[in-house]
């Protein structure tokens, strides 16, 4: 059933459970006394937002801290381990692939060393797929709980509707090379996880 603004019951469920997960991943811990300025939300939609949340295991309670007068209030924060992501920085020397949890806690690790033909594409994506299915193995986080694959590479990156990100490297020899495509050929993730590819240094300032 849709309001008078075309919004569903089912994307404002979205939207505050968006709206919730946000302020936790970003201020968090937060109490659900807090949580309501932050979002707009009255504490009745606070209560059940936070209760389906906890239910699907992506927010947990981490603590209490004392209130004015009244018993003391549950702290909230995302769970660690409800989502999970890949990073893979290209540089002059090696592939590092890294798997964090959404605290950005590092849970595993794979490097492969890049020889003198170091920016061959069947070598470069090569060893970004080999070290996904490495850092996965070691982890083994529930494939429904990756929640993307960040990449770092030289050169200018191009978005496209039929091949995805492509890369346009002169320095490094790269000429409209489609990398999404390419690992994703020879992938073993699922089909749905999206690909985040960009240039090094642009993704290494928005990370900072």
């Amino acid at each position: 059933m849709a309001g008078r603004n075309g919004r569903t019951v089912r994307d404002l469920r979205r939207g505050n459970r968006t709206a919730v997960l946000q302020r936790l991943y970003f201020d968090g811990p937060l109490s659900r006394f807090e949580l309501g300025p932050a979002t707009g939300l009255s504490s009745g939609s606070i209560s059940n937002v936070v209760a389906d949340l906890i239910a699907d295991g992506l927010v947990e309670e981490a603590g209490s801290v004392d209130s004015d007068g009244g018993r003391p209030r549950t702290l909230l924060r995302v769970a660690p381990d409800s989502g999970h992501m890949i990073g893979v920085d290209v540089g002059e020397t090696r592939v590092r692939i890294e798997l964090f949890d959404l605290t950005l806690t590092e849970l595993a690790r794979a490097e492969r060393p890049l020889a003198a033909q170091r920016y061959d594409v069947e070598v470069i994506t090569g060893h970004i797929r080999d070290g996904i299915a490495e850092v996965l193995a070691a982890a083994a986080p529930p494939p429904e709980r990756l929640l993307g694959v960040g990449i770092g590479v030289p050169g200018i990156v191009e978005r496209t509707t039929d091949r995805g990100a492509v890369v346009h490297g002169q320095t490094i020899g790269w000429d409209a090379v489609p990398l999404e495509a390419l690992l994703r050929s020879g992938s073993q993730l699922p089909d749905t996880v999206p690909y985040f590819i960009d240039n090094g240094a642009k993704t290494l300032g928005q990370a900072e």
